[in-house]
């Protein structure tokens, strides 16, 4: 007996101790010996054709993989249980969630099943052991399940935790992009809202000070700008370049007195040239963004 499970442990610890039918007769085991294991109650059986070791805790994870592996080839994990493997989103309790190719069948209590017609267009990761859609389908499917405001945080995540550019959010849009698809439209409109606004973020600051200027209406300001001042060059969080004023964001450390100084003369640097400059400190932040949308208002109804 302890041959045959030494057998197949390395299934069982990348699966989340778990083993189809067919695996354990691929792995040699014959159908008497593993009835021998289900009745000596080595083994219990978990679903139809799926068994594993008894008194196994059936957490999330371990529900997600059984899903999978019940279900019809080429299933894989997506939706929220896809974003909380990959840890963005922020979703604490998601559901079981899997994606199946379209044309066949799965049906289990508590598990949620999209069946999709390109599925073929997913690049599977696997996480913690389970087939999963990666990052980039990620930008599409949940979409269709979560708030917009939720869709637009897990995708600030996406490109800033995990290197997915905004070019490569624009092809997986492209690729699936057809009338009625799920999650399509979420995609295009962090697109239309982000993607020809030039520079990089250099912190999640800048990105919720951004989402709050592009949502009351002004246009978006160029991020990472450079300026040549005769005391130095300076780079600016957000610009206005045809109308001389940015925004700087400011963490805890410019707090510290030398950084506060130094700030101090590159804000005189700047008015020396004509900027009007607008800061937001994190310790602050509500109150002094909305003093800067205020004056931003101010200054965009002024004539250029």
């Amino acid at each position: 007996m302890r041959a045959l499970l030494e057998i197949v442990r390395p299934t069982l610890v990348c699966q989340q101790s778990l083993i189809t039918r067919p695996q354990v007769f691929r792995h040699g085991i014959t159908r008497a010996q593993l009835d021998r294991l289900l009745r000596e109650g080595v083994w219990e059986s978990v679903d139809r054709s799926l068994y594993g070791p008894s008194g196994v805790a059936h957490t999330w994870h371990r529900r997600l993989m059984a899903a999978v592996l019940c279900a019809p080839s080429g299933a894989m994990a997506s939706h929220r249980s896809s974003a909380h493997l990959h840890a963005v989103g922020g979703l604490d309790d998601p559901p079981v969630e899997i994606s199946i190719p379209r044309g066949t069948r799965f049906r289990r209590e508590g598990v949620v099943v999209h069946e999709s017609r390109d599925l073929a267009l997913a690049t599977p990761a696997v996480v913690d052991g389970i087939p999963t859609t990666d990052l980039r389908r990620l930008a599409v499917d949940l979409g269709a399940v979560v708030s917009r405001a939720r869709h637009r945080h897990t995708i600030r995540e996406i490109r800033h935790g995990h290197g997915i550019t905004s070019d490569q959010l624009l092809a997986t849009y492209l690729a699936h992009r057809r009338r009625g698809r799920n999650g399509c439209g979420a995609l295009r409109d962090w697109l239309d809202r982000y993607y020809d606004v030039a520079g990089v973020s250099e912190s999640g600051l800048e990105l919720l000070a951004l989402d709050a200027i592009l949502d009351a209406g002004l246009p978006a300001p160029v991020r990472q700008y450079w300026v040549e001042t005769p005391s130095g060059r300076y780079r600016l969080d957000m610009a206005y370049v045809a109308r001389l004023v940015c925004i700087e964001i400011d963490g805890r450390q410019h707090e510290d007195a030398e950084i506060s100084a130094a700030d101090e003369r590159r804000t005189d640097a700047l008015r020396a040239l004509g900027w009007t400059v607008l800061r937001v400190r994190s310790s602050h932040f509500a109150s002094d963004m909305h003093r800067v949308l205020r004056e931003l208002d101010r200054i965009w109804r002024q004539p250029a």
